[in-house]
């Protein structure tokens, strides 16, 4: 029986607001991989509609998303190992590895391996970049009609000088991270 590795990536981290976003990938069969997988940061939104749509059809795939509020909560450290292990746990295939990409240390029954710049060397933890980055990516153009001054369908939640100087206009939404400090300038 072949081994079956588990990628997992995450997209948010770093965000003043929206959610954490971590989606796991295996592929069905890697002869059958898209040849078009890269990290999530090397790729545009068009790009990475079409791969997902690739990769939907190509592999099993997990997702965890944790909100702002229990990222305040139990600070983003936690919240990512909380996200990445909704992600294992809702991929249905079996798992006889999982390679997360970064240097995050999990509790978990599976093989782990940590590999910081992992969604540069292996396809599976390049994958599930892509999925997280277009499923958060969504999540936020969406926020972004609730609260259009934001402008969170350009900048994803980031601190980018236009949503810093929103912050400082309008105040903080409940979709931001109130225990992120935001430095306004």
């Amino acid at each position: 029986m072949k081994k079956l590795a588990c990628g997992v990536d995450e997209v948010g981290r770093g965000a003043l607001a929206g959610p954490l976003v971590v989606a796991s990938v295996i592929f069905k069969d890697y002869k059958t991989i898209p040849y078009n997988i890269k990290d999530s940061k090397q790729t545009n939104m068009k790009q990475r509609k079409k791969i997902v749509r690739n990769i939907i059809n190509s592999a099993y795939i997990g997702t965890g998303c944790v909100d702002a509020k229990l990222i305040d909560e139990i600070g983003i450290s936690n919240a990512t190992k909380v996200a990445i292990k909704q992600s294992i746990l809702s991929n249905i295939c079996r798992k006889d590895l999982i390679l997360i990409d970064g240097n995050i240390k999990l509790d978990i029954k599976y093989d782990c391996r940590s590999i910081v710049k992992g969604d540069c060397n292996y396809v599976s933890i390049a994958a599930a970049s892509i999925v997280a980055k277009f499923i958060r990516d969504n999540i936020m153009i969406l926020q972004s009609f609730k609260h259009p001054l934001y402008k969170w369908d350009k900048n994803k939640g980031y601190g980018t000088k236009e949503h810093l100087l929103a912050v400082k206009l309008y105040g903080i939404t409940d979709f931001h991270r109130k225990s992120y400090k935001i430095e306004i300038k």
